[in-house]
């Protein structure tokens, strides 16, 4: 198991006193399970017995079934050594707490209580070392003014789409390599520049619903498209497309 100790952090909650969202364990009864074993493991060591390898077996166990506050989420730390590079998003997210976001580009986890924290940065907002975004953060995030740089996102949920839609700047998204046609209705009430370069195909109700998006809006990476999807996007004023394919959509143009 990896050495967590340094990565304790105390995160502050934004909205009131400081509270303790490092990894602090969230239950007595995990933590007496620890306990009992380790006192086991004592008196073998005091007794000159052998450990077991059940003993060792069941602190392993309890340890990992742990339940700590990450960034104000609750997870075990099975779960929290998942995360990648997980020590320096913790000292990133106490700079966070401070005030000091410079160094916010190198996050490659976020929780919702830091994503509420993010919201509140002034200017360019650059997340793209995200490869996941839960429909919370997305919420949180959808609040912030500015350019907002989620690259790395390859996928998202139609809730995160509807959320992010709300967001007032630039929305960068090329990253993302599907879309649902739901999501796709949600994004085309965004307003302002719109990038959706790593998309290489539409279907046509997508291309429907973003045909309607007011702003520009960027499909560099479509390669192929039907008929009636290009005669959808025919009709959007401000679009950024391949040559081939503004061809093709050229041709509908009255």
């Amino acid at each position: 198991m990896k050495n967590l100790e340094n990565t304790f952090k105390e995160i502050k909650d934004p909205k009131g006193a400081p509270k303790k969202h490092g990894f602090e364990v969230a239950s007595d009864i995990e933590t007496t399970e620890v306990t009992d074993t380790l006192a086991t493991l004592h008196d073998a060591i005091s007794h000159d017995t052998p450990i077991t390898e059940s003993t060792l077996s069941d602190l392993t166990t309890a340890i990992q079934g742990l339940s700590i506050d990450v960034g104000g989420t609750p997870m075990s730390i099975a779960e929290a050594e998942k995360i990648p590079d997980l020590k320096r998003n913790m000292e990133i997210f106490k700079e966070i707490q401070d005030g000091n976001f410079d160094n916010h580009s190198q996050l490659t986890f976020i929780t919702h209580l830091i994503a509420e924290y993010l919201s509140k940065h002034e200017g360019w907002l650059d997340l793209s070392g995200l490869t996941t975004l839960s429909d919370t953060a997305a919420e949180h995030l959808s609040k912030h003014k500015g350019t907002l740089g989620l690259d790395g996102l390859t996928t998202l949920s139609d809730i995160a789409a509807e959320h992010l839609s709300k967001h007032k700047g630039w929305l960068w998204l090329e990253g993302l390599t599907t879309l649902t046609d739901t999501a796709a209705e949600h994004l085309s009430k965004h307003k302002g520049y719109l990038y959706l370069k790593g998309l290489t195909t539409l279907t046509d109700t997508a291309a429907e619903h973003l045909s309607k998006h007011e702003g520009w809006l960027h499909l560099d990476g479509l390669t192929t498209l039907s008929n009636i999807a290009a005669e959808f996007l025919s009709k959007t004023k401000d679009l950024y497309i391949s040559e081939a394919i503004h061809e093709r959509i050229n041709a509908f143009k009255k």
